[in-house]
C-alpha cells in the first residue's frame, strides 16, 4: 500500500474506504492553512455504535499498513462516549458520529460557514460570563489595595 501525497491517506482514498464500509452522510471540508491543525476534516455517521467502532478500527488498521516508519499510529478517541469517535490521521481529522450526536454538534455548519455564523458558537456560556465580557474594560483598571507579604 502506498501513502497519500500529504499524509498516509489522501482525502479521496479515505472517503472511498468509508463509503465502501457503509459510512453515511460523508462530509469533507478543507481547513484554512492558518489553523495549522489538519488539511481536511471528514465527518460521517455510523448506523450503530458497533458500526462506528468498526469504521474506526478498519481505518486505523489500514493506516498502520500504509504508514511510513515516521507516522504516528492514531489513537481511537471517544470509545466510551457511544456517540462520537475521532481519529487524528495527521493530515485528516476523522469524526464518526451517531445520528443524534451529529445533528447536535453540527460540525458541517461550523466548518463550512465559520464560527461567526454559527448561532451555538456565539451564545454566551452563562449570564455571568456575558456580564464579565461586557464590563471587562472597567476591570482592567483595577489594582490591588495592598499586597500581602
Amino acid at each position: 500500500m502506498i501513502g497519500g501525497v500529504n499524509g498516509v491517506f489522501d482525502v479521496e482514498e479515505l472517503v472511498a474506504i468509508l463509503k465502501r464500509d457503509k459510512a453515511r452522510d460523508v462530509f469533507v471540508a478543507r481547513l484554512p492553512d492558518e489553523l495549522k491543525y489538519v488539511d481536511h476534516i471528514i465527518v460521517v455517521s455510523g448506523n450503530s455504535y458497533r458500526h462506528m467502532v468498526g469504521l474506526a478500527e478498519f481505518v486505523r488498521k489500514a493506516f498502520k499498513k500504509k504508514r511510513s516508519p515516521n507516522d504516528i499510529i492514531p489513537r481511537i478517541e471517544g470509545l466510551k462516549s457511544k456517540d462520537w469517535i475521532a481519529l487524528d490521521l495527521g493530515n485528516i481529522a476523522l469524526h464518526i458520529f451517531s445520528k443524534s450526536a451529529r445533528s447536535m454538534f453540527d460540525l458541517e455548519s461550523l466548518w463550512s460557514v465559520g464560527a461567526q455564523y454559527d448561532a451555538l458558537s456565539n451564545q454566551p456560556d452563562d449570564p455571568l460570563t456575558e456580564l464579565l465580557y461586557h464590563h471587562a474594560k472597567y476591570l482592567g483598571d483595577l489594582t490591588p489595595r495592598q499586597t500581602l507579604g
